[in-house]
């Protein structure tokens, strides 16, 4: 797996857990109290990739879980079935044969810093999360936009900017990135658990 691809993984996993902020906004911090309330979140994903060199798309869909426990699994259905489990250590992808690929965080120092700023997205550390981001909020609690754009040059070099939309929950997010392409992921059938299943556990092993 390239860099960049562990690096919008694991930026999804964050942003589907935790968000900070620069500014006081009481609408704000009532969106980021509802979508960190849950301890386990499941639903459908549709993603959309647009080469612009080529004025291609690209699209897949399956499911996901997010776990504030465990990690986030990406369950692709569609064209070809796959899955990535991303935990705080590391990134297991499987194919459709079982076949497992493992990455872990001390195998390489750009997978480690972006490791480092997932954890802080995991334990909500606000001033980490601050930090690292120049966010805007447009909107109420039950109709909200949020645009992120990345203060370290190294992570912009991957995602210019991340824009999310959403009401109760993440209804979309775009990743833009400096060549002009980019990645949207539209989640829909959003359900919540206070525990994932022993099978489902077993998938972040």
């Amino acid at each position: 797996m390239s860099i960049k691809k562990i690096f919008l993984a694991v930026v999804l996993t964050g942003l589907s857990l935790a968000f900070a902020q620069n500014t006081s906004s009481q609408n704000f911090n009532e969106v980021c109290k509802n979508i960190s309330s849950h301890k386990v979140t499941k639903g459908d994903f549709a993603q959309t990739k647009l080469i612009k060199k080529i004025k291609r798309e690209i699209k897949s869909s399956g499911t996901f879980i997010v776990s504030v426990d465990d990690g986030i699994l990406w369950n692709t259905l569609k064209p070809f079935k796959s899955s990535m489990a991303i935990t705080k250590t590391g990134i297991i992808q499987t194919n459709a044969q079982g076949k497992k690929n493992v990455v872990a965080t001390g195998e390489n120092a750009t997978f480690e810093q972006v490791s480092s700023l997932m954890t802080s997205l995991f334990d909500g550390n606000i001033d980490a999360l601050n930090k690292n981001f120049d966010i805007e909020f447009i909107g109420s609690a039950s109709n909200w936009n949020v645009n992120l754009v990345p203060k370290d040059s190294s992570v912009r070099a991957f995602v210019e900017s991340i824009e999310m939309a959403g009401q109760a929950t993440i209804n979309t997010m775009v990743l833009h990135e400096p060549s002009g392409d980019f990645t949207k992921y539209e989640f829909s059938s959003q359900t919540f658990a206070d525990s994932l299943t022993s099978g489902e556990k077993s998938l972040f092993n």
